[in-house]
């Protein structure tokens, strides 16, 4: 019975709290009734079929398969849809998985979600047999590489049900145009997100057609386009209602004569502008946002001071967006100090005074936006941003490093209930927070942060649930590892780390090993996933694993000195921390380094069953 609470207390902590706390209830009521696996006998056809519903289906696979015989009744002879996940597991365990589930069960599964990147190539892999997927509504393709991709999608123009597609590619898409042509035939797709790596040439747009139609309502594009590429891809989409991309600055304009197309039903936009004027900008709003309700757009690194000029705004949107409610901006701008003493007269106190005052006129207050500048002066450059402060339901927020007065025009603030994932860039900016965010699952330390207190966990749980958080981001080299560690003290629920580096200042290796936290956060953590961005050496590879003995798959960079040595420190089968760990990916590879890895697993007989590939420099090995 301990073993199984256990079991499932591994499973729950990849699921938000509100389905942890249904979950556990229905099982909390049967296990208060008995101290026996068979407490799970009292549970009906009908509770259980609702668990299986929240949980991932490998997980229930693995917890009640093989329990009994009526539990595998239950989970084979069921009519209900399947959603399929596969990411971090064994190749062994994979097996097995697409054994007893996924090939008896083709005809059941609406869903399967791909991240591994050697379940494209082997024989085993749910791609092989596409057609035998019926009834599949939603496919996640992550880490594919290009040329799998394009045979894909190739097999899916036949699918009359595939309604939504993700894709992220693992190696750079030298001809996008074709992967666009094969999506915009797929015949039901309603929703579709691209993340695909390399950017189309900016003279190589694709065409504007009139006689192809997609069904496609919400396109996002989460890798860089060029902003004359944005014609041609909408052309194919007449049925769109949400768009969102980050857009890059045209080098190369070709002038033409067709008018753009007609997008009648596009209500929300979501942009990311880089390097592109503001001119450019109305002229794409002019072109295809007449209908939109909601806007956020983002402004990085770009000098243009129009988008801070609140005539061109009133003027454009009282014009081009009558329907707009949601206006939701971002504008970030640098400059550069020449001199120690250097004051930027656009920096000045006053000019930013002025700046936000021109936001306070009717146009503005009637419709309940307002705004808020950020001014911080570094030693070589100055940050400015503009942004809004409307309630809006963001997923992200950041507390921002400040160094001069926040000039603020009233008392609006984000909704925090809407926060899942926040930013912090400054210890101060954590200690002088006056707000709590209790939805917060993602905590991210931006880079230069970096702190000295000794109460470090305490100020934070003062601003969030650190209980809650399930993945902790550090894009900073200043905390120190002893720091990291009593950060996971009192994060108990971390499956996910990222981290740059691994200081250690007055510390060793040894102390620290033998440092009470650190045994005894190595003993309670539920790290199972973690991404070592900093060249790593043997030493701190083994601190590494010692602390997270759940440790599934690992994300590391290293030097070729120190390939072999970590590389056997972490296939040895003698080595208790690394027994659950079955997939490996290193950094900044070569083909040298796949054929020592592939020379040293041989020669030492390290594994038996194994795959080893190269990617784009990324050395991946899965056992």
């Amino acid at each position: 019975m301990e073993q199984f609470k256990r079991q499932q207390n591994d499973i729950f902590h990849h699921y938000d709290d509100s389905k942890r706390k249904k979950i556990r209830s229905n099982i909390n009521d049967c296990l208060s009734q008995t101290s026996t696996m068979a407490c799970f006998e009292h549970l009906p056809n009908e509770l259980m079929h609702e668990i299986f519903e929240f949980l991932d289906y490998f997980h229930v696979y693995e917890a009640f398969f093989n329990m009994n015989i009526r539990f595998r009744n239950l989970i084979s002879n069921s009519s209900l849809p399947i959603k399929i996940k596969i990411s971090s597991i064994s190749k062994s365990a994979y097996q097995r998985y697409y054994t007893d589930i996924i090939m008896p069960h083709a005809n059941r599964i609406s869903s399967i979600h791909l991240s591994n990147v050697f379940i494209y190539d082997i024989v085993s892999s749910p791609i092989r047999t596409l057609p035998e997927f019926r009834r599949l509504q939603r496919l996640i393709l992550d880490n594919i590489e290009s040329t799998c991709l394009r045979q894909i999608l190739l097999e899916l123009i036949s699918f009359s049900g595939l309604s939504s597609l993700t894709i992220s590619s693992d190696d750079n898409i030298k001809n996008k145009n074709f992967i666009y042509h094969q999506i915009f035939r797929l015949p039901a797709l309603k929703y579709c997100k691209l993340s695909l790596r390399g950017w189309t040439s900016d003279d190589n747009p694709l065409p504007l057609v009139t006689n192809e139609c997609s069904p496609i309502e919400h396109f996002i594009i989460n890798h860089g386009i060029y902003l004359n590429e944005v014609n041609g891809l909408v052309s194919y989409t007449p049925q769109l209602r949400c768009f969102s991309a980050q857009l890059g600055r045209i080098y190369s304009i070709k002038k033409t004569t067709i008018d753009p197309p007609t997008l009648n039903h596009l209500t929300h936009v979501f942009l990311v502008l880089c390097d592109i004027s503001f001119s450019e900008f109305e002229q794409l709003a002019i072109d295809f946002f007449s209908r939109i309700q909601v806007l956020r757009i983002s402004i990085t690194y770009h000098r243009d001071t129009e988008y801070t000029d609140n005539n061109r705004w009133e003027q454009l949107i009282s014009t081009r967006m009558l329907n707009l409610r949601i206006f939701d901006i971002r504008h970030e701008s640098w400059s550069i100090n020449f001199a120690a003493n250097d004051n930027n007269s656009s920096n000045d106190p006053i000019i930013l005074d002025g700046l936000i005052n021109q936001f306070i006129s009717p146009f503005w207050i009637e419709r309940k936006w307002f705004f808020a500048v950020q001014y911080n002066q570094a030693r070589c450059r100055n940050r400015k941003i503009f942004y809004s402060t409307n309630p809006y339901r963001r997923k992200h927020y950041a507390l921002c490093k400040q160094s001069n007065e926040e000039i603020c025009l009233n008392h609006y603030e984000t909704n925090i209930q809407s926060v899942h994932h926040l930013h912090i860039e400054s210890e101060n900016e954590s200690i002088n927070c006056m707000n709590y965010f209790p939805n917060v699952t993602e905590l991210t330390f931006e880079d230069g942060f970096s702190t000295n207190s000794h109460s470090f966990s305490t100020i934070l749980n003062r601003i969030i649930p650190l209980k809650q958080l399930s993945k902790l981001v550090l894009e900073c080299h200043h905390i120190s590892f002893m720091k990291l560690i009593e950060l996971l003290r009192f994060t108990p629920n971390i499956h996910t780390l990222v981290f740059q580096s691994m200081p250690f200042y007055r510390d060793d290796y040894m102390s620290i090993q033998h440092n009470e936290t650190f045994q005894l956060v190595s003993t309670t953590n539920k790290i199972t996933n973690v991404t070592f961005k900093d060249a790593c050496i043997l030493e701190k590879a083994r601190l590494l694993i010692a602390l997270c003995p759940q440790l599934q798959y690992l994300f590391i960079k290293t030097r070729m000195k120190y390939l072999e040595s970590i590389t056997r420190l972490l296939l040895e089968s003698t080595n208790k921390n690394t027994g659950r760990l079955c997939s490996l990916c290193f950094l900044e590879a070569s083909n040298r380094w796949l054929k020592t890895v592939s020379d040293l697993i041989i020669y030492e007989m390290l594994l038996d069953d194994y795959m080893l590939k190269l990617v784009d420099s990324k050395l991946y090995l899965w056992w």
